[in-house]
């Protein structure tokens, strides 16, 4: 009697493994050893194991399963035992004790499948949320992308625009001492006021600073707008949306010095930039 309850014990411990795919090779090996001397009973509740375990396909996308499935599962794993012989044979107390001990094998059975299941579920919903999370921010991460690109065609819209002028200027900025490997250049329509600003080499700013642009007019600063670096590494580009109405027979220069956040009516900082127009 020991010795059949604890190959009962080591059948269904096995079993609901196997049919999951959740042995390693050894245990495998070892069910499958169990199964090729199985009892009926032992082949029988395999393969009703089995084909509940080939109906998740069907219940995956529920994180728990539902009472339908619960119930369908311990009706199939539940087999009672049924008296081979034609004959009624009278049940003495070994034969009370040998189906009391059947019916526990078959109930612990059935909840360790469950359980067994019901960790699969959980497994493969966590599995399914972790891979829309990555999705989620790979579609941020294409967008943000997309953005950028718009971005830089229209500004290179904006350049082409202004570059089919004929009356287009070209001024470059050279770097002055506090840092001399800044460059700079403007493209400037003056007939239609319309300017486009490239620097590069430019290190970022304090968050409560500002690059500031100045057009030197009949020798004095007039702000043209304020702007920021984020990458210093590559050439940025700026619209330039004040002119302030000048021609090039009153511009004398292009300035950008680094003021405080958001502009100043005159220069009060370093000069960054500084490009003369009749040069």
């Amino acid at each position: 009697m020991t010795d059949q309850n604890n190959n009962n014990e080591s059948f269904e411990e096995l079993c609901a493994g196997y049919v999951l795919h959740a042995l390693d090779e050894k245990e495998r090996e070892e069910f499958e050893e169990l199964l090729h001397n199985a009892s009926k009973e032992q082949t029988e509740l395999f393969h009703q194991m089995y084909s509940v375990a080939n109906q998740l396909a069907f219940t995956v996308e529920r994180d728990e399963p539902s009472e339908k499935v619960r119930q369908e599962l311990m009706k199939k794993v539940r087999v009672k035992s049924k008296d081979s012989s034609a004959g009624v044979t009278p049940i003495n107390d070994q034969d009370k004790e040998t189906d009391t001990s059947g019916n526990q094998f078959f109930a612990i059975a059935a909840s360790i499948a469950l359980f067994i299941i019901t960790l699969s579920l959980v497994f493969y919903s966590f599995n399914l949320s972790s891979q829309l999370n990555n999705k989620e921010e790979i579609i941020n991460q294409k967008e943000a992308q997309i953005s950028e690109l718009k971005s830089e065609v229209q500004r290179k819209d904006e350049l082409l625009s202004i570059l089919e002028s004929r009356t287009v200027e070209m001024v470059l900025m050279a770097g002055l001492d506090v840092n001399p490997e800044g460059y700079g250049k403007i493209i400037w329509d003056a007939d239609k006021q319309q300017a486009l600003l490239q620097v590069s080499n430019l290190p970022a700013v304090p968050s409560d600073k500002d690059y500031q642009l100045w057009i030197i007019k009949n020798n004095q600063p007039v702000s043209a707008g304020v702007f920021a670096v984020n990458d210093p590494q590559k050439d940025s580009f700026f619209k330039i949306e004040q002119m302030a109405k000048s021609s090039k027979e009153d511009t004398n220069a292009f300035a950008v010095t680094i003021e405080p956040k958001g502009g100043v009516p005159q220069p009060t900082g370093d000069m960054y930039l500084l490009g003369n127009l009749n040069e």
